[in-house]
């Protein structure tokens, strides 16, 4: 009897049900644990990708004035001109991927929009430049970056 439960067991090929199982628990916890990082990563890259655009925004609009040396002069075609890339909207908050541009006395506002909803804001006035950032209701960003 005992050898031919050994001569069935060679004959069989596969795995058990409880292996399987405990396969399948392994790659839920796995998975459990790497998504909600792949998630806040995400998040990161796209608030990079906003600061990014408010930074050279600011760079085409201080060429601009290099120019010009008046704030008030300088609109979205001549900032397109010299940084085409970037799509600059004149009033309203600007959508993802944009940069809201508003001249003023002494400085500018520009602001962007991140896909996580965060809102980052670069303010100069009298040569001095604040940087802010507004978070979403999901997201979380510090105070000034």
């Amino acid at each position: 009897m005992l050898a031919r439960l050994r001569r069935r067991a060679r004959e069989q090929k596969g795995f058990t049900l409880i292996e399987l199982l405990v396969v399948v628990i392994i790659i839920g916890l796995l998975a459990a644990i790497a998504i909600p990082a792949f998630l806040g990563q995400r998040d990161k890259a796209n608030d990079a990708a906003a600061k990014s655009l408010v930074r050279n925004e600011q760079t085409a609009v201080e060429a601009a004035y290099a120019d010009t040396q008046d704030y008030n002069t300088i609109d979205a075609a001549m900032l397109g001109k010299i940084e085409p890339n970037i799509k600059i909207t004149a009033q309203g908050l600007a959508k993802s991927n944009e940069v809201t541009f508003t001249a003023k006395a002494g400085g500018y506002t520009i602001t962007s929009k991140s896909n996580s909803g965060n809102v980052y804001t670069l303010d100069k006035a009298n040569n001095v430049v604040t940087r802010t950032c507004a978070a979403a209701a999901n997201s979380s960003c510090a105070a000034t970056w």
